[in-house]
């Protein structure tokens, strides 16, 4: 099962009719209670809750996170890496850039780029 959490109507339509065993969801406590998720599809959402302690908990029950971002400059690119969420679509996107993440995951030379920086912090 995949969740589509974006937070876009017309988006979460669009590839909720691209994508088999999809599933639109509207609520973050929905996502943390379903028990078939293997992806979720995500996308930043302002004031719905703390991102960080919501990827986290998806991230504790094993299920494999796509993030939509802007750009490479949203903070939340960081809190995601040190996550270990690697599938990441930067804004302008395709849906077709969607489900190719869905078939095949970011390797660690791809986004390795965005961890060095991260690195030089500590």
């Amino acid at each position: 099962m995949i969740l589509i959490f974006t937070g876009n109507e017309e988006l979460n339509k669009e590839l909720s009719k691209t994508i088999n065993d999809s599933r639109i969801v509207y609520y973050p406590d929905y996502v943390l209670e379903e028990k078939q998720a293997q992806i979720l599809i995500t996308a930043v959402q302002d004031n719905m809750f703390n991102f960080k302690d919501f990827l986290l908990k998806v991230r504790n029950k094993n299920i494999r996170v796509i993030l939509i971002l802007e750009d490479e400059k949203q903070k939340e690119l960081n809190i995601a890496l040190k996550l270990g969420i690697y599938d990441l679509v930067f804004d302008p996107f395709e849906i077709k850039d969607i489900t190719q993440k869905i078939e095949k995951a970011t390797q660690f030379s791809e986004i390795s780029k965005y961890i060095y920086p991260i690195l030089e912090e500590n």
